[in-house]
């Protein structure tokens, strides 16, 4: 509790023996009529009369100082005359609505203040960060503003929920005279046909798109602001904490059959400050006053004002560089989650282009599935042909419309895979599945890198974000240990305090502050650790739990050298598939050329094979195109080598270009 809290405590205690500040009587015997607060310029007051609501004549006493801005205090209206008073006629209305406003303007302003400050903060981790870091920045227009006073339905406890019972849903069958195969095909040709109206998206709009509209995205932003957050919530407890508390209170005592009321009020403005080796410092500003209501007798009306100052700093438990720990952590949190951040940006853009590319070679497979199709259907008909002329056998004939059927079969499926791979990337870039769209066929040319598995290793080692983060955190649990061995010390403190009263022999004694009744103390508070199990079992968890995250860093160094080592194979082997399925695809299409140019030594088995074959040659080279392109993705980024401009482009580090294909014509669709 600070200094000024405590102050207000220890007088609200009491029977407004101490009070102070103001007194609101219009004339004796009589109960408060005044008409309340007004706002003035605290530099223009000066003595005077004024008019204070419909009470004429009346004089402006300062009683206390809020938190306003400088040129702005509260002032009290009273109809005593006291020595400081203002010239002015103020609108009550005017000053009841600015008093409302006022506060809710503030904190506004405040937060908009204190966006600014998170913007910097984030600013600065990303510069500490380097390597072109990005950070997110506070949109106050993304949030809901909520209400300060918030009118809830009566059900809130109570969430609707909509299952209706089974007889109240209905199943509409298809007729089973309507259900062949002619309808089934043409019902999926029109689900599988393009939107004559979709828009064309290419790679860089769809990472672009996904940057602001993401949901995984989004929330790793959002991650990223929390800690920042968190940070200037901890850096402001660091800082020096003004208070202002006001109390206003009413107490009635009986005397034999009439009874004496009283007001009382009570402001203290202060501010306290944490100390950077322990302890805190606080100093505060009071000022109380009691008004009887009923001076039959003589008045009993008390005003006083005093300055507290106090410290509290310990000299063992809880000293030294240990107090401040929850800052120390808090900026390094902030550290991590730059870290944690970037590393992100560039897992995302990996993720987006497997993604993207995989719909590129779905569209490749269908291509090929169609050109498949409309073969073995002229296979089909020759076969036909053949058997209709005696020249072969009927099985010959049913062999080849099998083998159509399955293809159409297929060729179905391809398309619904595509059309599904291609909903969840709307969604997974943020973008209502409903909106059509079509992807602009992409393919990159990124150059085969150089591996030493030594050196890669040496690369991940000293630049992976994440392996950074694991290091650090060894530190952080060890400082943890030394907290928890110095929170088993004895508790021995030195306080101190000095309070300066005004006048006490004035019972109305305004800001006359008297030395000489100043009353200065000091101690030292020393607890033995009688009582330290707990404590004892907080340091054995801690030292636990320091082991625990140095097999955590061990163990995640060798999952880095994995991955490292796997994605430089990764690079073979997509180099060496494609080599494969590049004389596979030949060797397919010889095969066919061969059928083609004698084609009655073929039957109707040896081209369906022939056929299929040369498909799945096709699907599998257009597999390993792509598997080494994202290989060389995977390998940058598991070395820690990838970086990723904030419009979501990569950035080629030197010595590797960028280059990509696109367009349609990339997509072979010849017979």
């Amino acid at each position: 509790m600070s200094v000024a809290a405590n102050e207000v405590d220890t007088l609200s205690r009491r029977h407004f023996s101490d009070l102070s500040v103001a007194r609101c009587v219009a004339d004796r015997h009589s109960f408060i009529d005044c008409t309340g607060w007004l706002l003035i310029d605290a530099t223009d007051v000066q003595r005077g009369t004024a008019h204070c609501g419909t009470t004429p004549t009346m004089d402006f006493r300062v009683v206390f100082a809020n938190s306003l801005p400088p040129r702005a205090r509260v002032f009290f209206c009273s109809s005593r005359h006291r020595s400081w008073s203002l010239s002015a006629r103020p609108s009550r209305t005017c000053a009841v609505t600015l008093l409302v406003l006022l506060p809710l303007l503030g904190c506004e302003s405040g937060l908009q203040t204190l966006d600014r400050k998170t913007n910097e903060t984030l600013r600065a981790s990303a510069e500490q960060l380097g390597g072109g870091a990005v950070y997110p920045e506070i949109d106050e227009k993304r949030y809901e503003a909520g209400s300060y006073f918030p009118d809830f339905p009566d059900d809130v406890d109570r969430p609707a929920t909509l299952n209706p019972h089974a007889d109240a849903l209905q199943f509409e069958a298809i007729p089973p005279t309507q259900e062949d195969a002619a309808s089934i095909a043409a019902r999926f040709e029109r689900m599988a046909a393009g939107d004559p109206n979709s828009v064309i998206f290419t790679f860089d709009e769809s990472v672009a798109y996904s940057l602001e509209n993401a949901e995984e995205y989004l929330s790793a932003e959002e991650a990223y602001l929390l800690v920042a957050i968190r940070l200037l919530v901890e850096e402001h407890r660091w800082t020096p904490l003004p208070s202002n508390i006001s109390t206003a209170s009413f107490s009635t005592d009986g005397q034999g059959g009439r009874f004496n009321n009283a007001v009382g009020l009570v402001n203290a403005l202060g501010v306290d400050q944490r100390l950077p080796f322990g302890g805190q410092i606080g100093a505060a500003f009071l000022v109380s006053a009691t008004q009887e209501l009923d001076e039959y007798l003589q008045s009993n009306d008390t005003q006083s004002a005093r300055i507290v100052l106090e410290a509290s700093i310990p000299l063992l438990r809880g000293f030294g560089d240990v107090a401040q720990e929850p800052l120390i952590q808090a900026r390094r949190n902030l550290v991590y989650a730059a870290r944690a951040f970037e590393q992100f940006r560039r897992d995302f853009y990996l993720d987006i282009s497997a993604d993207y590319l995989q719909l590129v070679v779905q569209l490749q497979g269908i291509a090929n599935g169609e050109r498949q199709v409309e073969r073995s259907a002229a296979v089909e008909e020759r076969t036909k042909a053949l058997v209709t002329s005696g020249r072969t056998e009927q099985f010959q004939a049913d062999l080849a419309t099998q083998n159509t059927l399955f293809a159409l079969d297929r060729l179905s499926s391809q398309r619904e895979l595509y059309r599904l791979t291609l909903d969840r990337f709307k969604a997974r870039i943020g973008m209502a599945v409903e909106n059509p769209i079509a992807i602009e066929p992409t393919l990159f040319k990124f150059p085969v890198p150089q591996v030493h598995p030594d050196e890669a290793l040496a690369l991940a080692f000293r630049f992976r974000l994440d392996l950074q983060t694991r290091r650090d955190l060894v530190d952080d649990f060890e400082r943890k240990v030394d907290v928890a061995r110095n929170a088993m010390l004895a508790d021995f403190d030195l306080i101190l305090n000095n309070n300066l009263p005004t006048n006490p022999d004035r019972s109305q004694s305004g800001l006359d502050f008297s030395p000489d009744y100043d009353n200065f103390g000091a101690a030292l508070v020393f607890s033995m650790p009688l009582d330290r199990v707990n404590e004892d079992l907080q340091l054995r968890q801690s030292q636990i739990l320091l082991e625990q995250v140095k097999r955590e860093y061990f163990q995640a160094r060798d999952d880095a050298a994995v991955g490292v080592r796997q994605s430089a194979r990764g690079i073979e082997r997509a180099q060496f598939s494609m080599v494969v399925q590049e004389k596979n695809v030949a060797a397919s299409m010889n095969r066919q050329a061969a059928i083609d140019a004698a084609p009655d030594r073929a039957t109707a088995r040896d081209r369906t094979e022939a056929l299929d074959a040369l498909r799945r040659a096709q699907d599998s080279l257009d597999n390993a195109k792509k598997d080494l392109q994202l290989a060389i993705l995977r390998y940058i980024n598991n070395t820690g080598q990838m970086r990723v401009a904030r419009d979501g482009k990569l950035i080629p580090i030197p010595g590797m270009s960028d280059e990509e294909v696109t367009g349609p014509g990339l997509i072979d669709t010849s017979p």
